[in-house]
């Protein structure tokens, strides 16, 4: 997102207009001081022909202690330019109106006791209907008013709010008031602007605890004010159509408090670039607050490669060491979301407070890792983390979306590194769920992910997706594993959690090129997979819930209509405790002869493996035509010589083809073994001499190793018949590559 913001230079002066608001200006070298205007119960109204603050200068309204809310507005021509500092006295509110535009320079700050609103809206309304109006000429009954305000009109097109800075407001520790350049308002306070197009670059903008609301308005409206605790609320239910916001160059918008500092963005798109930051972290012992960002039609997040790793770009809600109060959540609606170059969003716990939660709204979202190369083997991220040290329980993350792509070591997880059990993660995809790649040299940490990791002694998180298809490539996972930290992370009893529970239900799933889903342990227990699908094709990829030391193997449950495994593993595998069950539930079932199913323990009790198929049989595939062309064609078995169907494996080397998107447009045919097989001419192949035939298989041997071998000829050692427990097929069929 791009776009050009102007505002012409504005004279560096404060002039009354010629209304009867009498505001009296006196300059006394670089201080001005505002007195008179006239007030109304609880309400001071000023009204200024220009008002613009140079660099170094201060003005200061002089209001009595009585006065709730100054109300200002600008009647003449001239945008604002404010690069000093406003002041006024007691804990009085500060509304600012400039229908041309209002634009803060780096020296701009704040001194005021309660919550200051920026706007180029036209006016300001009341509870009783009284219009502060910038553009009238003179003025009218009942302009004054003792009543609150209720809202902000725009009768046009507003003017845009431009926000300067150093570029240094990224909070570096967990002091209340970490900084006291840029714009800031007290704790427990509203700072808003509202307007058209907004660019805050470099800026800085704070208020510990309080609550923090940006707003860009493209057309005519009413946004409303509403009172409340922490200053103001602002509603755009009456907002049409909505403008851009831009923070670039390390920009930072900070609520971050003892607890409950709240931040909210409305805008059509919001673009976050260079190391520009959302912030509402839990410092304290009080609850944490929200971050919400509402834009219509995209937000990105592009990082600062190369950069402090601390400066990522970041949407961020994290409990501080120390800190026992409740993490704030992170609630996003949108219609695109990008996150690339590290660009974040996280809700973490270093303290004893919980973790807050993520909740994403978007019809499309692509989470990139990297698309330059840096130093950091950290991708783009939408995360919750227990970190080291830390002893909440990690947020959990709903993703609610059409597509989701993940991709170049971008992640989607909910983790910990410490005693606290990780969150949870769900992702409800209508169309597809996309991950693939990782960045060359940096492992496991740079793969494209969907994860609910352990790294220490808290138990994993669970994981629930639900998609019309599930896409893994080069190297992607989805896991709920525990882990052992591949990098010199201090962690009390690494990889000693629980991995958590993985239920998958799509209509399509295919990994390939040695992706994996795995509920796999390091040292705790292994996790339980729970797949369901119409197909499911793994070619050179994996699916496991394997324990690596003392801990059991977790259960495999999958119910697919057609499985396809070509050089491709299903394990439930233990090294002292005990191996998995898996459990399978298949009308088709495909197998190279290079692929494993097993369920065994190395030192201790093996497992189960249990392949369920109805009493039906593949017939002619309906797969491309051109696989007829180029591939040997699946036949019904006949019955074997006890009487019992048979159900069809594939063996030998090559096994099926592998063009996954082809094999995703076929639609299985079954037809029962006691119907006519019907006839059908075939082209003749030219590799005729690699051609094999079907052969049915007498006996099954068991290999003591907790694989089965089924046998041609049995011997007088090998079992007779069809191998019915756990595993029944009894049909081989040897298919060679073509050509090969």
């Amino acid at each position: 997102m791009i776009f050009q913001i102007t505002i012409k230079s504005a004279n560096s002066q404060i002039i009354p207009d010629a209304l009867t608001i009498n505001s009296q200006v006196t300059i006394n070298g670089d201080i001005t001081t505002i007195t008179g205007g006239s007030q109304a119960g609880s309400n001071l109204f000023h009204s200024f022909g220009q008002f613009s603050l140079p660099t170094g200068t201060q003005a200061h309204f002089k209001n009595a202690l009585d006065i709730n809310n100054i109300l200002v507005r600008v009647t003449g021509q001239s945008p604002s330019s404010i690069d000093g500092l406003i002041q006024a006295n007691g804990t009085a509110n500060l509304f600012f109106i400039n229908p041309n535009g209002i634009s803060f320079g780096s020296n701009a700050s704040l001194n005021i006791g309660g919550s200051f609103i920026a706007s180029t809206a036209n006016g300001i309304e009341f509870a009783d209907g009284t219009y502060f109006d910038t553009q009238q000429t003179s003025p009218t009954q009942g302009l004054l008013t003792v009543a609150i305000p209720i809202g902000l009109r725009f009768s046009n097109r507003p003017a845009s709010i431009l926000v300067s800075g150093d570029g240094q407001g990224a909070r570096t520790g967990s002091d209340l008031i970490d900084t006291t350049s840029g714009l800031r308002v007290q704790p427990n306070q509203t700072l808003a602007l509202v307007g058209g197009d907004m660019a805050l670059t470099g800026a800085t903008i704070k208020t510990a605890g309080g609550r923090i609301e940006l707003g860009s308005v493209s057309g005519e409206g009413f946004v409303n004010l509403t009172s409340a605790n922490k200053g103001w609320v602002l509603g755009y239910s009456n907002i049409k159509t909505f403008g851009d916001i831009q923070l670039s160059d390390a920009a930072v918008v900070d609520a971050s408090g003892s607890g409950g500092g709240d931040i909210r963005v409305n805008s059509r798109n919001l673009s976050l670039t260079g190391g520009s930051q959302l912030e509402a972290s839990t410092l304290g012992t009080e609850a944490g607050g929200t971050i919400e960002v509402n834009s219509a039609d995209s937000l990105t997040l592009l990082g600062a490669p190369g950069s402090d790793l601390f400066l990522n770009t970041t949407i961020a809600a994290e409990v501080y060491e120390g800190a026992t109060g409740t993490g704030g959540s992170i609630n996003i609606n949108t219609g695109r979301l990008l996150l690339a170059d590290e660009g974040q969003i996280s809700a973490g716990t270093s303290g004893i407070g919980n973790s807050g939660s993520i909740e994403i709204s978007a019809r499309d979202i692509e989470v990139v890792g990297k698309s330059v190369i840096t130093d950091s083997p950290f991708g783009s991220s939408i995360a919750t983390v227990v970190e080291p040290g830390g002893f909440g329980i990690g947020g959990n993350i709903s993703i609610n979306t059409e597509r989701l792509t993940i991709r170049d070591g971008g992640a989607v997880s909910v983790s910990t590194y410490s005693q606290g059990n990780g969150g949870n993660l769900a992702i409800k995809a209508s169309d597809s769920i996309v991950v693939t790649g990782q960045l060359p040299g940096y492992g496991t940490l740079s793969t494209s992910r969907i994860s609910a990791l352990t790294w220490g002694s808290g138990n994993a998180g669970n994981i629930r997706v639900e998609a019309g298809r599930l896409s893994l490539q080069d190297g992607a996972r989805i896991s709920v594993s525990s882990e052992f930290p591949s990098v010199d992370i201090p962690i009390e009893n690494p990889g000693t959690g629980n991995a958590g529970s993985l239920q998958i239900d799509a209509n399509k799933v295919d990994l390939a090129s040695q992706s994996s889903i795995s509920a796999a342990t390091f040292g705790g227990e292994g996790g339980n997979i729970f797949l369901t699908s119409n197909n499911l094709i793994l070619h050179n990829s994996s699916i496991n819930t394997n324990a690596f030391n003392a801990g059991n193997s977790g259960n495999i449950n999958v119910d697919t209509d057609a499985l396809v495994l070509q050089n491709s593993n299903i394990t439930a595998n233990a090294f002292e405790g005990q191996g998995g069950n898996i459990k399978i539930n298949t009308q088709g079932l495909f197998v190279s002869s290079d692929s494993k199913v097993t369920a065994t323990s190395e030192k201790g009790v093996d497992g189960t493996v249990q392949i369920n198929t109805p009493q039906l049989d593949l017939v002619n595939s309906d797969i491309k035509s051109s696989y007829f062309q180029d591939h040997l064609v699946f036949n019904a078995c006949s019955p074997n010589s006890l009487g019992l169907p048979n159900n069809l494996s594939i063996s030998g080397r090559g096994g099926l083809p592998v063009n996954l998107d082809d094999l995703f447009t076929t639609t299985l045919g079954l037809t029962d073994p006691s119907s006519p097989i019907p006839s059908q001419q075939l082209p003749q192949s030219t590799q005729t001499n690699n051609t094999e035939n079907i052969v049915v298989a007498q006996g099954w041997r068991n290999n003591g190793d907790g694989t089965v071998s089924f046998v041609i000829t049995p011997g007088p050692t090998d079992e007779m018949g069809a191998y019915t427990s756990p595993l029944r097929s009894s049909c081989i069929k040897r298919v060679p590559d073509v050509g090969g």
